[in-house]
């Protein structure tokens, strides 16, 4: 069985990447500032800005492929502080291609929708990137980074939500737990998007390793939305109040960093190379809600314990 790290398995992406791919190959992974221990595969404490911990990381494990999901992913925090920003995402990024590279270990590189400058929507993998904010203009260089570094290498941009391992809430979670305590939940009407639910992503991910593909791909819902007809229907089919969900601009909120006004991405290149439709956004958050029923949330949370890893 192959050996995969994936950096960043304490957040959203990377631990239900770990819980998902836990049964096609041997996982190990890493955390900076939330210290887990997972039943059934080893964490390391690692931290991007220094090269040594992940060189050392990397000769540790001797992974077969690595999945890079660690980020500094706070869009207003980015805009507020460049210099961390392009620490973790770019020279960390090319730290982590440089080791994988030299120990022949196949590179995947989670990026983002965000690297667009939102004026078109539905972008193909050769459209030309225009970032609007830090964080886009991070992992635009974290992508040349793992171009530069890594020859066998697989960028994967994409928009996620799904359920956390930990108690901070992805969008989809955010708006059920408004809707759930009965409290207004304000979402744009302005920003369009293609978001997919993490485990469908998780399977295509699979998918494309198996398939020994490079290069970049978009991997994101069939379909667009605003993040106000995401909210709508995540209270349709969890069957709440669709009063308590309410229309708001992107504009009138005082967000310190530009958002780009249609990140929706074109998904036909992996569809066509997988054989595969991707899921609507109508899909992914019926899905989202039988997960919980059927017992994945539960058994995600229990493969975990916080806490030092010796």
């Amino acid at each position: 069985m192959e050996r995969v790290l994936i950096t960043g398995v304490s957040g959203l992406l990377g631990s239900n990447l770990a819980f998902n791919l836990s049964d096609r190959f041997e996982i190990a992974g890493t955390y900076h500032s939330n210290p887990m221990r997972f039943n059934g595969y080893e964490c390391f404490p690692m931290d991007l800005k220094r090269a040594d911990e992940t060189w050392s990381i990397i000769r540790r494990v001797k992974p077969q492929m690595v999945i890079h999901c660690a980020a500094q992913t706070g869009v207003d925090y980015c805009e507020e502080q460049p210099e961390e920003a392009f620490r973790v995402n770019v020279e960390g990024t090319e730290s982590l291609a440089k080791a994988a590279a030299h120990a022949g270990s196949k590179f995947v590189y989670i990026s983002t929708d965000s690297i667009f400058d939102g004026e078109t929507g539905g972008y193909r993998e050769d459209a030309k990137p225009g970032p609007v904010n830090v964080y886009a203009e991070s992992k635009l260089l974290g992508e040349r980074a793992t171009q530069s570094y890594a020859e066998d290498h697989l960028i994967i941009r994409t928009n996620i939500y799904g359920w956390n391992v930990r108690p901070k809430l992805s969008l989809a979670e955010w708006i059920l737990d408004g809707l759930e305590n009965g409290r207004q939940v304000p979402a744009f009407w302005d920003i369009y998007f293609s978001p997919i639910l993490v485990n469908d992503l998780a399977e295509v991910l699979a998918e494309m390793v198996a398939a020994d593909l490079t290069g970049i791909y978009h991997v994101a819902a069939a379909d667009r939305c605003t993040k106000f007809d995401f909210a709508r229907m995540v209270c349709q089919t969890f069957e709440k109040d669709p009063e308590l969900v309410c229309s708001a601009g992107s504009e009138e909120v005082g967000l310190k960093a530009l958002r780009p006004k249609d990140t929706s991405l074109d998904v036909t290149k992996v569809s066509k190379v997988l054989g595969k439709s991707m899921p609507t956004v109508s899909d992914g958050i019926r899905r989202f809600r039988l997960l919980k029923e059927n017992g994945y949330v539960d058994r995600l949370r229990a493969t975990l314990t916080q806490g030092e890893v010796n």
